[in-house]
């Protein structure tokens, strides 16, 4: 009788991937029934798997897998559905935001045998390894692999891991992806304190970076760290530790402060030589080849070192003070 799959998995918003599959020995027979919100005409293909690709299927162990699986905020996200048949025996489970632990050997093996699918994205975030250093002295190590579901973080004088469930790596690397494709570039090798990125993404390709480590040029890797201890509540490690980013020098201290102009919701970076500004403060700036004055709003406040600015010094205007006609009204 052979083996028989129906497997559907995505969410309202998206749309749902849905495939049948008869697999019969060594000849697979499949089915596209959904691609997502694209319109698919049903279809039967009839295609050979090899012995590797027949095993990597009965190591699934897919009778071995749990019913119903539930994660948190399980009216959003990813839902799936699994029929299998294999002889008298049947299984039948779902999952809402949570997976077996073979979850993503069987999308690996999907795609193999129905590569149009593409049920796992190529460019998937599989691991993120960030270094924090300053000149050759390394202060601490980061890594999140989704493979094998561990945290570490290697510190000068300790190591620590923390293991993550499957859905917890799958989840935790899927929402912090986005602050690794929103990142704005800078050459950060003639800054002191200074962050290493290296990406590893499903289809096997790499991104390496380096950037100056604050919070006006690299917000996302501010936020990485944010989610990291959201996800690892119980992590007791400090990751990326106030101690690193101590200032051994005496240079200048110079103010930053990124400003919104009324209607327009970017940010943008002037150095203030007033150190009683506070944010939400209206101010006058310049701004353009005339420097005409407007005025602004004071969205964030930042102090640091010559050798630390996220952008050359004589490229950044002065504040020219704070406003002093009327407040405006709904900024």
């Amino acid at each position: 009788m052979g083996k028989q799959i129906k497997f559907s998995v995505g969410n309202v918003l998206r749309g749902y991937k849905s495939v049948e599959i008869s697999v019969g020995g060594t000849k697979v027979k499949y089915k596209i029934l959904r691609n997502e919100l694209k319109p698919v005409e049903k279809n039967s293909v009839a295609v050979n798997i090899d012995k590797n690709l027949s095993d990597t299927f009965d190591a699934l162990n897919i009778f071995a897998w749990e019913k119903n699986y539930r994660g948190e905020n399980i009216s959003d996200g990813v839902q799936w559905t699994l029929t299998f048949t294999d002889g008298d025996k049947i299984y039948r489970g779902r999952g809402a935001n949570a997976y077996p632990d073979t979850w993503d050997d069987f999308l690996d093996w999907l795609d193999a045998l129905i590569p149009e699918m593409k049920f796992i994205d190529g460019k998937r975030l599989d691991a993120v390894e960030l270094r924090l250093s300053r000149e050759d002295e390394i202060f601490e190590e980061l890594t999140v692999n989704r493979g094998e579901n561990l945290l570490t973080l290697e510190k000068n004088s300790s190591t620590h891991t923390y293991h993550f469930s499957v859905e917890e790596t799958k989840n935790f690397l899927d929402v912090c992806q986005k602050y690794f494709e929103t990142l704005e570039t800078n050459d950060a090798e003639n800054y002191g304190l200074k962050i290493s990125v290296n990406l590893q993404r499903h289809d096997g390709s790499a991104e390496n970076f380096t950037m100056p480590y604050n919070d006006f040029s690299m917000p996302g890797v501010v936020k990485f760290a944010e989610e990291i201890h959201a996800f690892a509540a119980d992590l007791s490690a400090e990751i990326f530790s106030p101690e690193a980013l101590h200032v051994t020098n005496d240079a200048e201290r110079f103010i930053l402060c990124k400003v919104q102009f009324k209607g327009n919701y970017k940010a943008y970076t002037y150095r203030a030589e007033d150190e009683t500004f506070s944010v939400g403060e209206i101010v006058d700036v310049p701004v353009g080849r005339n420097n005409d004055v407007t005025q602004a709003k004071i969205v964030d406040i930042a102090y640091f070192d010559e050798d630390e600015l996220p952008i050359p010094l004589d490229r950044i205007k002065t504040i020219i003070g704070k406003h002093t006609g009327n407040a405006w009204d709904n900024f």
